[in-house]
């Protein structure tokens, strides 16, 4: 019986030793590796732009290296005079921001003042990044707002077409489908020279454009909006079909015409007239340029053709007069 004691008092003791040491070892952290103590990597590519009442500075960062970093800390001169040469100014630190920042917006400038700006990483262990590159500053008077905002539709593309003030500017255009609102980044990849843009032509929705003028100097600075511009496909009216042609039978009267040109038509209406009747009646619709009326015909018959778009519809084609066949 002791014997039994002793040994369910060993197991319990090794049952109780075990769980204490596997709590101990389970909160147990890790020794701290090499890499956490290693300065972050430097912030390389910083951009500036004078927006409306706004400097933004804008940063890319290597994802993969945001996860080992608290964040940046903005760094910013004042200089007197425009020359940055003599680097007797002094940085302030002005804000921190969260590690998946790539973007900061200044409100506190004075035209024709320079400024600097310098970011920093801060690892998760406060380690402080290399300084990137300064960034320098000059804010003027932002150009005026491009006028005459208007728009074309072509075969297969939608012209936007506007006026600018000065020849040396260059501009952004931004769209949405939602009236008023729009993103910072613009349609165009690099701005345009010319005050023309051509976009694909969207036939289900309702877009808006509003164009802004850019000044491609050592600041970048771009004015303030256009004019919104509204383009519905509604009011999209496709040209009238052309060369229409046609096969007689006592049966059946073939149809063929030229493709229009547009490529944002969306099919074709037939109409058709016999000798007896007052006016035209819609007889059919068709994709292609190609119909076929399976009625007889029994008198003289006239035809014609429009074209329709998202809603609209063509003015008609030419009538073409086709007649009964005579029997021999």
């Amino acid at each position: 019986m002791k014997f039994a004691e002793n040994s369910g008092s060993s197991i319990l003791f090794i049952i109780v030793a075990c769980c204490i040491l596997f709590l101990f070892s389970c909160g147990k952290k890790g020794d701290p590796t090499l890499k956490s103590y290693e300065k972050p990597l430097s912030v390389k590519d910083v951009k500036a732009l004078h927006r409306e009442d706004e400097i933004i500075i804008s940063w890319s960062y290597p994802s993969s290296d945001r996860d080992n970093i608290k964040g940046f800390y903005i760094y910013k001169a004042e200089i007197d005079g425009q020359t940055a040469g003599s680097k007797g100014y002094v940085y302030k630190k002005i804000t921190f921001l969260k590690s998946d920042a790539s973007q900061f917006r200044d409100k506190k400038f004075e035209l024709k003042k320079l400024y600097l700006y310098r970011i920093n990483a801060y690892s998760l262990r406060n380690v402080i990044s290399d300084d990137s590159p300064d960034v320098k500053v000059v804010p003027y008077e932002l150009p005026l707002p491009p006028a005459g905002l208007s728009y074309r539709v072509t075969n297969d593309s939608l012209e936007i077409i506007w006026s600018g003030s000065d020849s040396s500017l260059k501009y952004n255009i931004y769209s949405s489908y939602e009236k008023g609102k729009y993103s910072e980044s613009p349609k165009n990849r690099v701005p345009l020279k010319e005050e023309l843009l051509k976009d694909r032509i969207d036939t289900l929705k309702i877009v808006y454009y509003t164009v802004r003028a850019f000044r491609d100097a050592e600041t970048k600075e771009e004015g303030y909006p256009s004019e919104e511009l509204e383009v519905n496909p509604a009011l999209f009216t496709p040209s009238s079909p052309v060369d229409i042609r046609f096969i007689p039978s006592p049966q059946k009267v073939y149809l063929m015409w030229n493709e229009n040109p547009e490529t944002w038509v969306k099919g074709y209406r037939i109409y058709r007239k016999r000798l007896s009747e007052s006016d035209f009646m819609l007889i059919g619709e068709a994709v292609t340029p190609t119909f076929t009326d399976k009625e007889p015909l029994i008198e003289k018959t006239f035809y014609h053709i429009t074209a329709f778009g998202p809603k609209k519809e063509s003015a008609p084609s030419k009538s073409v007069v086709v007649n009964p066949l005579q029997e021999r």
